[in-house]
């Protein structure tokens, strides 16, 4: 009777998880851009994440400018931050996932390829797992 190899199962569990990692991997770094934006005189500052607006800094300087310019100027900052925010995330999506126009309509798209290719080698490792596992059971049978 053959032993147990924990170590190819293991392996096996291991390609399997690694073909979603990069996917993963995007995911949470995506989780961490940060969009932001400050006026030309560095006196009120807007950050934003995923999350959406998670800073605004004022210069107490900001204050003499009166209500309807600072509410204009934080309104104008929050846009500018988003769409670097946008900016960001797009330039790490293309990296992860190729350049060019991203139409998941496509069925030829990178992260439908992507998706397709760790589907593949997710099925193939629990092939060859559910096949240890049979070969496992004959072993264990008088």
């Amino acid at each position: 009777m053959a032993a147990f190899d924990e170590g190819a199962m293991d392996r096996l569990i291991a390609d399997a998880q690694r073909s979603t990692a990069g996917l993963d991997d995007v995911y949470q770094r995506m989780l961490t851009v940060e969009g932001a934006a400050q006026d030309p005189d560095k006196l009120v500052r807007v950050e934003c994440s995923a999350q959406g607006v998670t800073g605004l800094h004022i210069d107490p300087r900001a204050m003499r400018w009166g209500s309807q310019r600072l509410s204009e100027t934080i309104l104008a900052l929050i846009a500018a931050a988003l769409a670097d925010l946008e900016a960001k995330s797009a330039e790490l999506l293309g990296d992860a996932l190729g350049t060019g126009p991203l139409n998941l309509a496509d069925e030829d798209n990178p992260a439908d390829r992507h998706m397709r290719d760790a589907r593949a080698a997710y099925e193939e490792a629990m092939d060859r797992a559910v096949a240890e596992l049979s070969r496992i059971e004959r072993d264990l049978d008088p």
